[in-house]
């Protein structure tokens, strides 16, 4: 509490509804009749008991946060006070919000947080543009550094997997310090940065892709981290032909959407993809889980498509392993019986006998 002075003696005067009574001299007034200076004081202690325990409590949430990420460091404390402060001036860039009752929250808070000044802080949105907008920008255009530098070591994105505490912490505690200046709710705030971080968040791996660590966890078949590590595995191993779609379009298309689009353009790249696919995953063709996911649906549609079956066959005639791979996996289907027709029609016959032969020799080949 604010120690209000008399404007005759300058003692400490009792605040009493709209009244003041000085105990030393005995005068006393209406408000109004004190200095600017200690009327102003009154404004912030009104201010402190509205608002300051709220917005205290939102930056303490950023702290939280931040702490439980980076450690109990002088260097966190200081990096979550400055995403506290980037959010008091990005809610006052609206002119609108650059309320008298605002600079007063501010005053009050900074009183008791010396970190900078409220003054510091205003002139900052006043001039068009928030405090540590670089580090700190969070829209689903474009990010700060902070949370870009975040995206390789988050866990990879699922729609309907919670964030980690610490994130759900620093972020929610955000939006609680802008709700205080902008006058929007701050589970309002919280879905837009939530929407605005998922969206840079989901699409990283695709936009940096790991090919080690993705054909690792492919001849490990290993889906618990990643259900599209094929497709994903595509896009790193082949970037000028992923390059035909957006990010945002790549992850709306599975591995056979990926194939099969690919080779209507480039069909000899179709077959190097479906190649690479079975190379990487060749301990497991003898699985029928496996073999499935790959020859089933994976590769289902391209082997039956018109405008790669006379680059496959030519492959077929000159690379037997790719044929084995093929005719002798643990799944047996149309594709296969398709191709062995495409080399009727084509007049294959030495290629045909040879994929037929090895179809015979397989055990899961049932006639």
């Amino acid at each position: 509490m604010s120690v209000i002075r008399c404007p005759w003696c300058g003692s400490p005067v009792k605040v009493l509804g709209n009244r003041w009574e000085c105990g030393w001299c005995g005068d006393c007034g209406n408000l109004p009749s004190l200095s600017p200076s200690e009327r102003a004081k009154i404004r912030l202690d009104n201010v402190s008991n509205l608002s300051l325990d709220g917005l205290e409590r939102g930056v303490l949430s950023i702290l939280n946060g931040i702490q439980e990420h980076f450690g109990n460091e002088e260097d966190a404390k200081l990096l979550a006070f400055r995403l506290a402060i980037y959010g008091m001036s990005h809610a006052l860039l609206p002119p609108g919000n650059r309320t008298q009752d605002n600079l007063q929250l501010l005053q009050a808070f900074f009183q008791s947080y010396a970190f900078c000044t409220a003054g510091e802080v205003w002139a900052t949105a006043c001039n068009g543009k928030p405090a540590f907008e670089e580090q700190f920008l969070l829209t689903k255009a474009c990010i700060g550094s902070f949370w870009e530098t975040l995206l390789p070591n988050l866990p990879r994105y699922e729609a309907y997997r919670p964030w980690p505490n610490w994130l759900f912490q620093a972020v929610d505690g955000l939006s609680q310090v802008e709700s205080f200046f902008s006058g929007q709710g701050d589970s309002d705030l919280f879905d837009a940065f939530q929407e605005a971080l998922n969206a840079h968040w989901s699409i990283y791996p695709i936009l940096h892709p790991d090919r080690a660590a993705l054909e690792d966890a492919i001849r490990r078949w290993d889906f618990s981290e990643n259900e599209w590590i094929c497709r994903d595995l595509l896009i790193a191993a082949f970037p000028e032909a992923a390059s035909h779609w957006t990010a945002e379009e790549l992850l709306q298309i599975d591995t056979a959407d990926l194939l099969l689009e690919t080779s209507e353009r480039e069909p000899e790249t179709a077959i190097q993809m479906m190649k690479l696919l079975l190379d990487t995953a060749e301990s497991h063709l003898q699985e029928p889980e496996a073999a499935e996911l790959l020859l089933g649906n994976d590769l289902y549609d391209l082997c039956q498509s018109q405008r790669v079956q006379p680059y496959l066959l030519q492959q077929l005639k000159q690379d037997d392993h790719l044929a084995r791979q093929l005719f002798q996996s643990a799944y047996m289907g149309y594709p296969q019986d398709t191709l062995l027709q495409t080399c009727e029609a084509c007049g294959e016959t030495v290629l045909g006998a040879h994929l037929q032969e090895l179809l015979e020799q397989n055990p899961y080949f049932d006639g």
